[in-house]
């Protein structure tokens, strides 16, 4: 099993596929084994696709500290993977909680970025008074209710809370690809196989994550920006793509959040078109929908 030790903590990775290196960053509480197969498989055919488990979740060590855990370390264990597979410059991308870590690596070690792919997600954290913002401050007091609960109530009793509330209050619901079946069994198992101190420890690394929009202007190399347009982070995307000069926007269409579950063709589509375009030296700015 592919491991690095670095910052006092084993994270598992994997290498796949030749070309320009990419590397994809999972979201909150879905480590790696969770990427679509066939999402894999489209990537690493036009690229030497890097993927890995963040700290806390999957294959990847779990410190007990809570205080072990924060944007500005993620984005850390990712230099020191890089460093450890002499991986000098690499496209980074996330998705959802990883397009947050893909930011603050961007704006930490922007030597170390080729390029920079924000997707489902936001650079922000409350400070914007827009949509964005107030989504922002949404998630804030939502991630603090969920650590609340999982302290005083357990995992297994905040995933189920989580089940009733998706069925009771997400207007797609019954448009999502996977069934609800999959979807509850898939969230009972985020909640089985992480932590306390995991859970407390990453949900404190996004509700206190820094707000990175003010740095967004400053950076100087090819971005893309996308989101669903169902998805909670539109504005957030909206608005940061406009804060990064000559970023492309990609919308898309019938999608919610997690786009390369609900829409995996456009997804593919969307990241591999960008990176072939940066490697040829293509202007990437545009807006698209797919």
């Amino acid at each position: 099993m592919p491991i690095v030790r670095a910052n006092d903590i084993d994270t598992w990775y994997e290498l796949r596929g030749g070309g320009p290196t990419l590397v994809l960053c999972h979201g909150w509480m879905g480590p790696s084994d969770e990427w679509r197969p066939d999402v894999l498989d489209a990537l690493s055919a036009s690229a030497r696709l890097l993927i890995y488990d963040v700290r806390g979740h999957g294959r990847t060590t779990a410190p007990d500290d809570p205080h072990a855990y924060s944007m500005p370390q993620y984005a850390a264990d990712l230099r020191a993977l890089l460093d450890a597979l002499d991986i000098e410059q690499a496209h980074i991308a996330g998705i959802s909680q990883g397009g947050m870590i893909a930011t603050q690596f961007v704006v930490d070690y922007p030597e170390r970025t080729r390029s920079f792919l924000l997707c489902d997600s936001t650079a922000g954290n409350g400070r914007d008074e827009g949509p964005g913002g107030a989504w922002e401050r949404e998630m804030q007091a939502s991630l603090a209710r969920a650590e609340d609960l999982a302290r005083d109530e357990g995992l297994a009793a905040l995933a189920e809370r989580k089940i009733r509330a998706a069925r009771k209050n997400d207007a797609h619901d019954l448009e999502h690809p996977m069934s609800i079946e999959e979807r509850d069994r898939k969230e009972r198992l985020h909640h089985e196989r992480m932590s306390l101190a995991a859970f407390l420890g990453s949900t404190q690394a996004l509700r206190l994550r820094p707000d990175l929009t003010a740095r967004l202007p400053e950076l100087r190399l090819p971005a893309l920006v996308m989101a669903g347009e169902w998805d909670d982070f539109l504005p957030c995307a909206e608005r940061d793509h406009k804060l990064i000069e000559g970023a492309r926007f990609v919308r898309v269409q019938r999608c919610a959040h997690s786009s390369e579950t609900w829409r995996p063709d456009a997804f593919v589509s969307a990241v591999t078109q960008f990176v072939a375009d940066v490697e040829a030296g293509r202007d990437v700015a545009g807006e698209f929908a797919l």
